[in-house]
């Protein structure tokens, strides 16, 4: 019991120190960007993705967590079979979440659907893209949803994961702050996209839960697209529609997320 309570204290110490060191870091990195006049470079967002993971290590030899990366990171598949399956049920959730979302903006007339040809030509892409991805969204899985994820599961899912999500969304906030100050993301787009993650984080924590691997959820985030890129004329929405596309979006992750989640035991 001693023991339990003392990992578990060690654990929230290191979880702490990742939280403060990371949102730290990117607020500098994008202070120093918007001081110096310099428009965050589209590289940056890429190769920004692998900052957590860098800061996750440092942390976790800073603070001697026990294991290597392979463990830190639940970077262990459990099997072909698993890493396969799991993530191309990932990806095809999330993809049908994205289709759900944007019925009832199509169906109203609020929006149009892309062109079916577009639609196709993004399907056949898609696997390519989404192993391309990855490279980057590793970087962010790795720290998020398998080093924090790993260090506050004695927490109960949905409480660890509500917090890592909340982080998650406040990593995001001074990257896009500063590309709407500097004009290179829409202010509204910046602002409902930041939101998104919320629900986004719990989903991707859900399919980490059920594979006990962070792998699915490194090809989901890959996943090249989101619900606005099956509209036509997505940049013309008008303010409405896309408020009305983010709650829809946001309400079938969590049903997403609830179907992955673990299942509270019967007492």
């Amino acid at each position: 019991m001693v023991a339990s309570v003392f990992v578990q204290r060690t654990n929230g110490r290191t979880a702490l120190l990742f939280v403060i060191a990371i949102l730290a870091s990117i607020t500098v990195i994008c202070a120093i960007f918007a001081l110096s006049g310099v428009a965050i470079p589209e590289w940056f967002v890429i190769v920004g993705r692998w900052l957590p993971a860098i800061v996750a290590v440092v942390v976790a030899k800073r603070c001697r967590v026990p294991g290597g990366p392979l463990e830190w990171f639940a970077l262990r598949p459990g099997g072909w079979r698993r890493l396969v399956g799991g993530g191309a049920l990932a990806v095809v959730t999330l993809v049908a979440v994205y289709a759900l979302s944007v019925v009832p903006l199509v169906v109203s007339g609020m929006a149009r659907l892309q062109p079916w040809s577009a639609l196709i030509q993004v399907a056949l892409v898609l696997v390519p893209m989404v192993l391309l991805f990855s490279l980057s969204t590793l970087g962010e899985e790795a720290a998020w949803r398998g080093f924090l994820q790993g260090l506050l599961q004695d927490k109960g899912f949905w409480r660890s994961s509500a917090i890592i999500a909340a982080v998650w969304v406040c990593f995001h906030i001074p990257l896009h702050l500063t590309m709407a100050a500097q004009g290179t993301l829409p202010a509204l787009i910046a602002v409902t996209s930041t939101l998104t993650l919320f629900p986004l984080g719990l989903f991707l924590s859900a399919v980490v839960s059920r594979f006990a691997s962070v792998w699915p959820a490194v090809f989901a985030h890959a996943l090249p697209f989101s619900a606005m890129n099956l509209l036509a004329d997505a940049g013309d929405l008008g303010t409405s529609a896309l408020w009305l596309l983010t709650a829809l979006t946001s309400v079938v992750l969590i049903g997403a997320a609830r179907l992955f989640a673990p299942r509270a035991r019967a007492s």
